[in-house]
């Protein structure tokens, strides 16, 4: 990230916990697309992160819409609230979430693989001694 802009490469990030990144490799960030982010540790770093004329714009980031973003930097001549346009049911990835609830109603279990769980963890602490 660091050496890569003299090279003219690119290099996007995208992560839902921006305070778990670098302070070294986000400040090299040209332009910052922030979508909702309620966290006050995370908004805080990302407003380290901005120029000082629009840091009062990241209050707003606990208020944006889903699809909606607050884009900063080189990248646009102005800072603005964006919104991503809607993608199409085929095209979603197949990344739904596990209904937990109506999982842990069944029973799923399966005894052989519970006893070999059981056997690593306990051959671990004998390992670890």
């Amino acid at each position: 990230a660091k050496e890569g802009r003299k090279y003219g490469l690119s290099l996007g990030l995208v992560t839902q916990r921006p305070s778990e990144l670098s302070e070294s490799i986000l400040s090299q960030c040209n332009t910052v697309f922030a979508l909702r982010m309620s966290n006050e540790y995370d908004q805080n770093f990302v407003k380290r992160m901005l120029p000082d004329g629009v840091q009062n714009l990241v209050n707003t980031l606990s208020t944006l819409r889903t699809r909606e973003a607050l884009v900063v930097g080189e990248g646009v001549t102005v800072p603005l609230r964006l919104m991503f346009e809607q993608i199409s049911d085929e095209e979603l990835p197949n990344s739904s979430d596990i209904p937990y609830s109506s999982e842990w109603k069944e029973d799923n279990s399966n005894e052989e693989i519970i006893k070999r769980i059981i056997r690593l963890w306990r051959n671990q602490d004998e390992n670890s001694t």
